[in-house]
């Protein structure tokens, strides 16, 4: 029986190591056997048992029991194992214990250093199982070295890899500044064609904070309403470093979905900013509705009129000095709200938006609809004109022009015109 001292070893290893006990109870078993070897030299049959209850480690070899002995270190005499055990049969096993005066002064020395590089070697498969369960997750690190590439950065007990394509644009990272990321992927070793540039022999845990659910898990940690699913995430569409717009709703008629998300004069979306170094963030109200929905998805520019044009596109009409402001520089805004609600959207302005309007309703009275004589519609009709919009494309001198048609005739056109029009006028 050797010192269970040894079993202090274990329980130091697994609470430093976050090692689970049955990995180390077996990596044990396996550094007192070498151990053992060393001593006794290399025999097959030692064995080792550890009671983690009672602390006790025995080390032995297995003997079989036969008449007449032709193997000593194999094979123990019926005789011999009766002294020890007195009802064992022959063809049985006997353990045969190594008295701990036999193992060696040095034995607790020589297992603890073969323990601690067994479990070395078998490090890189217990962080690597560790951290693999981890994708998808929020970290928060240092950032330890710099280089062209990427960053590494210090996360609890390993270094983690943050490629330069996966760095916020125009985000100057400072060594020894905290940071948060997503765990992206983990490798056992640097991907191929990574390695020359991620200097980490294995394994490997590739961060990224350009990924939409970077900026999902940062509102979890923020936001408790979310975290809680108080209030869920609907959509969440980015532009790394320039725009991220996300809906959100709350089936809580109690709980503002946004206003949760915005925070006391904004500090909880500010949070969020810094962390995103300065990406705007708009936090808009799902809808069910799709013209309500997409005019939402439009923020913070207000939409002052909605007209649904198809199964999949929505008109929305803006203020016209908030039309930059509703496409977005290079068209960002409108393409991520397009994203965002999977609607094809066309703004346009309120004066344009009337305007095309007043034509369509032009175009819609006829002639023959105008409260005109008989002949003055003839005489319309004979110069190609078939509705009101033919009429106001020309002058009052290019009507003049036509065959039959005075000043008194021009008059009452544009009068009938005028009542056709106040009949079918409409606002938005």
């Amino acid at each position: 029986m050797i010192d269970r001292g040894i079993v202090s070893i274990l329980s130091e290893l697994s609470t430093e190591r976050e090692l689970k006990k049955d990995f180390i109870l077996e990596t044990l078993k396996e550094s007192i056997i070498a151990a053992a070897k060393k001593q006794f030299g290399n025999l097959d049959n030692l064995k080792c048992e550890i009671s983690e209850a009672s602390g006790v480690i025995t080390l032995y070899k297995e003997k079989k029991v036969i008449e007449k002995v032709e193997d000593p270190i194999n094979e123990i005499s019926l005789d011999e194992a009766r002294k020890i055990k007195p009802t064992i049969e022959i063809g049985t096993i006997f353990k045969e214990e190594i008295p701990i005066e036999e193992f060696g002064r040095n034995a607790i020395t020589v297992i603890k250093n073969t323990l601690i590089q067994k479990i070395k070697t078998n490090e890189k498969e217990i962080l690597y199982e560790k951290y693999r369960k981890k994708i998808g997750e929020l970290v928060s690190g240092t950032v330890a070295r710099l280089y062209s590439t990427g960053a590494y950065i210090k996360v609890g007990d390993v270094e983690a890899f943050l490629a330069r394509e996966e760095q916020i644009p125009e985000k100057r990272l400072r060594k020894g500044a905290p940071i948060k990321a997503i765990i992206k992927e983990v490798t056992k070793h640097p991907k191929e064609g990574d390695e020359e540039r991620v200097r980490i022999k294995g394994p490997v845990i590739y961060l990224t904070r350009i990924d939409q659910n970077f900026v999902i898990r940062l509102l979890e940690f923020e936001i408790p309403e979310i975290l809680h699913s108080e209030v869920e995430i609907k959509g969440i569409v980015r532009v790394p470093g320039k725009r991220t717009k996300i809906a959100v709703y709350s089936n809580n008629e109690k709980i503002d979905a946004v206003g949760s998300c915005v925070g006391h004069r904004g500090n909880r979306i500010q949070s969020i900013v810094r962390e995103l170094a300065g990406e705007r963030v708009d936090i808009i109200r799902w809808k069910t509705d799709k013209a309500q929905y997409a005019a939402e998805a439009l923020s913070p520019v207000e939409v002052v009129g909605t007209e649904l044009l198809g199964e999949k596109k929505v008109l929305c009409i803006v203020p016209d000095d908030e039309i930059t402001g509703a496409i977005g520089k290079i068209g960002e805004n409108v393409t991520l709200a397009a994203q965002l609600t999977e609607l094809e959207i066309e703004i346009k302005g309120r004066t344009d938006y009337h305007k095309e309007k007043e034509v369509g309703k032009r175009k819609m009275i006829k002639v023959k609809n105008l409260l005109l004589s008989a002949h003055k519609k003839k005489l319309l009709k004979d110069a190609g004109i078939k509705n009101v919009q033919d009429i106001v494309s020309l002058n009052r001198e290019e009507l003049l022009k036509i065959k039959g048609m005075g000043n008194k005739t021009v008059d009452e056109i544009f009068t009938a015109i005028h009542k056709a029009m106040n009949q079918e006028h409409g606002n938005i």
